[in-house]
């Protein structure tokens, strides 16, 4: 195998066209360099340099290997570069997904600083429900997903991490009128996904609502319905933190609901290392749900 480094003494050897200076600019040995010349000429069956009392000059063949070292250099060069900038986090990419509730409430506030602090890094979401998420993990498009917890398929071996929890709450529009009595009954009852229903309404609560229930995976579409009717919102006061501070989403105070929550989980493909972009996310995600738990508490 053809090193790199007998390639870089050829390039120099072809600039300095003397042994002695070529030797002294790779500080090594012109014996040294003198005998990674030869090898190279050995392995490849060819004459690179025509030697005489004057110097050293290049055979046509000589010319030709040169041209073709150097491209094979300057292409290590932007490899290696390009490798530092990766694992220093300024460039590079990273593909992974997340369910619409996870999404809303940990990406406004965990991507900005990551924006600021390496703007050349890409980042591509694909918020989607659980299993169209694990479709994308086993077809290796993206690298993790993170959801609630969720029943896998047993087809490969999964690395499952628990990043925190989230408490489930029951959101409505200001001036709702379960917020002033709750004799009213018939309200649509939407939710992110269908799954999300069994057994987290208190029965009290589902007293109130109406037979059928309207699942919209986009939370921007259940944002703007909440707050223009008389819906109830079955998803979690995280993912609603500034709207509820604004005033513009009340909670119902349904104390039989107010004690529970679910898991936040991250799935990767176990036999799958991840990457430093991946292990950041990891824990900013973790910091973030801590710091609302704490924002919630306080």
């Amino acid at each position: 195998m053809i090193e790199l480094r007998r390639l870089r003494y050829l390039v120099t050897l072809a600039m300095r066209l003397s042994y002695s200076r070529a030797a002294e600019e790779l500080g090594i040995s012109q014996s040294a360099l003198t005998r990674a010349i030869q090898s190279l000429e050995q392995e490849m069956n060819l004459r690179l340099f025509d030697r005489d009392p004057a110097g050293v000059s290049l055979t046509e063949e000589g010319r030709r290997v040169v041209e073709k070292a150097e491209v094979v250099l300057a292409t290590a060069k932007d490899f290696e570069h390009q490798v530092m900038q990766t694992s220093s986090r300024t460039e590079g990419r990273i593909r992974f997904g997340m369910t619409p509730i996870v999404a809303r409430t940990l990406l406004p506030w965990t991507i900005p600083a990551r924006l600021e602090a390496a703007p050349g890094f890409a980042h591509e979401v694909m918020v989607r429900e659980a299993e169209a998420l694990w479709y994308l993990l086993t077809a290796r498009e993206i690298e993790f997903f993170v959801s609630a917890e969720w029943p896998l398929p047993h087809v490969l071996p999964v690395r499952i991490e628990t990043l925190g929890s989230f408490p489930i709450s029951v959101i409505v529009r200001e001036g709702h009128p379960l917020l002033t009595g709750p004799e009213a009954t018939g309200f649509p009852l939407l939710v992110s996904a269908a799954g999300s229903v069994t057994g987290q309404l208190p029965s009290e609560l589902l007293k109130r609502t109406a037979s059928s229930i309207h699942v919209f995976e986009d939370f921007g579409s259940l944002s703007d319905i909440v707050r223009t009717t008389d819906a109830i919102w079955l998803t979690s006061a995280y993912a609603v933190a500034r709207e509820l501070e604004a005033g513009t989403f009340c909670e119902l105070p349904w104390k039989a609901s107010a004690a529970r929550r679910f898991s936040v989980l991250m799935y990767s493909l176990d036999r799958r290392p991840q990457s430093p972009a991946a292990l950041e996310l990891k824990q900013a995600f973790r910091q973030e749900i801590r710091r609302l738990g704490c924002a919630s508490a306080g």
